[in-house]
């Protein structure tokens, strides 16, 4: 997941509008001294005294033996805006590639993040009176309740540091480090539709894990506000069942891993993209935006050519044409992107898979969307470009009344 900003975080647990407060000093036993440079394995447990949100991500292209084509994506997150008070959260989906479908999809909540939102939720009502939706939420809340499709995970989150493990919902879904050197994870998934366990792993003798922006810093309002990197190529291998029927899965992964804090000020909107192109490199390319005035507060592309050389442009521009409007959240997202880079020298279209993949979510805000897109372009010199991987789009707001859930009769999407 994801440029700078995590998609879900801040719109479950965080106020934007509302100051950060300050930062607790970091202690001795923190995991990650500012002096520190970004990277694996030392960034891959959690920061809890410099943190107030972080998120340990993957997505997967992946093939069963019987030669079905799925996609992935799963992410936890850790919220909390002082180091001893965090809750959990995680969403995924599984795509079927074959029929341009989403096969399942989750958003889980453990009892900690469910208790942060009742405390924090009034404070974003007082700030938004007129936002009828997180009343609504924050009336379920009393009830120890969740609107579908969201639910209170069971049991509480288990967390270990060394090596770091997450485990929520019973430990039926499971994120690990499996190597030393962070560069080996599993991962586990289960939902009524489908069950995961498979593994990533990207050998240090492939490509060295990707520093965003060039050392790993993005932060908005200081480079230390926020930090990010990845391994963007790791070999996945596992077990994948559907409707009942095991299969052993092969297919080349991601894994973003993000902490900080400077997303808590401001309400900001983001469009991510990480892809493999079939060159070989791998390619994160993002802009972030502020809701309010449509102000680009930073565009910016890091490259991995295949030697695991990086090239950084901070000279990129962004163009949407199309929209598809989302049924349930009420959204007009965009359909194409097309991105210039003009330091790498790449122009690269992004074009969803198909376009009803947005992520119902908690709080502030109604949905984001998140799904495969198939990429197209050329070079500078008029090479063709092409590859596949995933899109972001946070912060765009409903142009239409949500519909309701048909489950619940509630918003499904407050």
């Amino acid at each position: 997941m994801k440029p700078i900003l995590p998609a879900l975080a801040a719109l479950t647990l965080a106020i934007p509008a509302l100051a950060a407060p300050p930062k607790p000093a970091a202690p001795k036993s923190d995991p990650m001294p500012k002096s520190q440079p970004v990277g694996l394995p030392q960034d891959a447990a959690a920061h809890d005294a410099t943190a107030a949100i972080e998120w340990w991500y993957f997505n997967a292209f992946i093939k069963t033996e019987s030669g079905k084509n799925y996609a992935v994506v799963g992410s936890f997150f850790r919220t909390g805006l002082t180091a001893t008070q965090k809750g959990h959260y995680l969403i995924y989906s599984l795509t079927d590639l074959d029929n341009n479908k989403v096969v399942a999809d989750g958003s889980i909540l453990d009892t900690a993040n469910v208790n942060l939102l009742k405390t924090y939720l009034p404070l974003a009502a007082l700030a938004r009176p007129d936002d009828g939706q997180t009343m609504q939420l924050i009336a379920a809340l009393q009830k120890n309740e969740l609107p579908a499709p969201h639910r209170i995970a069971g049991g509480s989150t288990s967390l270990t540091a060394k090596p770091f493990r997450i485990g929520m919902d019973n430990e039926s879904q499971v994120f690990a480090q499996q190597s030393a050197d962070a560069r080996r994870w599993s991962a586990k998934l289960s939902d009524p539709a489908f069950a995961l366990n498979v593994t990533f792993d990207q050998p240090k003798a492939t490509r060295p894990p990707m520093l965003v922006g060039g050392e790993g810093k993005t932060g908005l309002t200081k480079p230390d506000d926020m930090f990010y990197v990845s391994l963007t190529r790791p070999q996945v291998r596992g077990k994948l069942t559907v409707n009942g029927v095991e299969e052993t899965v092969t297919g080349t992964g991601w894994i973003d891993r993000q902490w900080g804090r400077s997303w808590i000020v401001g309400d900001n909107g983001w469009d991510w993209f990480g892809v493999h192109l079939t060159n070989g490199e791998d390619l994160i390319v993002y802009r972030v935006k502020d809701n309010k005035t449509g102000k680009v507060l930073r565009a910016e592309a890091t490259l991995q050519r295949l030697d695991g050389t990086q090239i950084v442009d901070k000279s990129v521009t962004f163009a949407a044409t199309g929209t598809w409007l989302d049924p349930v959240s009420g959204i007009a997202f965009p359909q194409v992107f097309v991105v210039a880079m003009q330091n790498i020298g790449y122009t690269l279209n992004f074009t969803p898979t198909f376009d009803a993949q947005a992520v119902p979510t908690l709080g502030i805000g109604t949905a984001f969307w998140e799904g495969v897109v198939d990429v197209t372009g050329t070079t500078r010199n008029g090479v063709p470009l092409s590859g596949r991987g995933y899109r972001e789009l946070v912060g765009y707001k409903p142009q239409a009344k949500p519909a309701l859930s048909a489950k619940s009769g509630t918003i499904a999407a407050p």
